[in-house]
């Protein structure tokens, strides 16, 4: 078992540098959505990489007790079986074309997410791709490889790096998918809080106090995020993204993030909806 996770830990760390590199990628897919990128909402290189570190902290924390969780049941099924299991696996590992295959399924996970993401494939063509990059640029390399000591440790680290790339790629798509959600009614979702996106809502008002929206005092904005003197917020209702500078604008109220669903029904609409009925009540 030893063993095992000796080889478990060869292939996380490419995990983890595939998955780092996507959700770098995939923050800033998120800060597009309104218009502006990380840097312009005042997150620097240093800020970014400890929140993406942050993340992958916690999802080794989650896969780790799986990963445990498997090994010891293979573990416990090796010792019912009187390790004929463990010698089975042992002899498919030593067949070439076996251990090519194993590697091009883990490696395909990338593809999957790469084909069905960014060029938004999805059904027969889906399936038709992914087959003809697992046959045609994927299998042969991988059975070259195993002919030497180099080429296993590089296919280790190639098929970690590709399957970290995958995962990445099926989180960005939540992650975008989170930011739109907030664009559109201010509701993200729990994978956007885990990479350090702030989906934090304030009150606005001017220099004097003043709110902003003036027939709603009580209209929420998205605070993106400050830099070199000036707030980049978000107004959900005018579905844009402008910057206010620190001295001319007063924050009142501060929300993390709010929940902007009908408190009946659990219905969600557009951002300041419930805010903007309450205003119309009162008057």
């Amino acid at each position: 078992m030893l063993e095992v996770f000796e080889k478990i830990g060869s292939v996380a760390v490419p995990v983890a540098v595939g998955m780092y590199a996507m959700l770098y990628l995939g923050l800033a897919q998120v800060y597009m959505v309104f218009g502006i990128t990380p840097e312009q909402a005042g997150l620097d290189q240093a800020t970014i990489f400890g929140r993406l570190i942050g993340t992958l902290i916690q999802l080794f924390l989650v896969a780790l007790p799986g990963v445990g969780l498997l090994v010891a049941l293979g573990w416990l099924l090796n010792l019912a079986t009187r390790r004929s299991v463990g010698r089975l696996l042992h002899r498919l590992r030593e067949q070439p074309w076996i251990a090519a295959a194993a590697g091009v399924l883990i490696s395909l996970v990338a593809y999957y997410a790469y084909f069905g993401t960014l060029w938004e494939l999805s059904g027969g063509t889906l399936v038709v791709a992914v087959l003809l990059v697992a046959v045609l640029g994927l299998l042969v390399p991988f059975r070259l490889m195993r002919r030497h000591n180099t080429g296993r440790a590089g296919m280790k680290v190639l098929t970690g790096a590709l399957l970290g790339i995958g995962l990445g790629l099926m989180l960005v798509a939540q992650m975008v998918q989170g930011a739109v959600d907030i664009a559109a009614n201010g509701n993200g979702n729990a994978l956007l809080q885990t990479v350090g996106f702030q989906n934090q809502w304030a009150t606005v008002g001017d220099g004097d106090g003043k709110p902003l929206h003036k027939d709603n005092p009580d209209e929420r904005f998205l605070l993106l995020g400050e830099k070199e003197g000036a707030y980049v917020l978000y107004d959900c209702g005018k579905q844009e993204t402008f910057r206010r500078s620190v001295e001319g604008t007063t924050l009142g109220l501060i929300e993390f993030d709010p929940d902007f669903s009908d408190p009946e029904t659990g219905e969600v609409k557009a951002c300041g909806y419930a805010l903007e009925e309450a205003g119309t009540g009162e008057q």
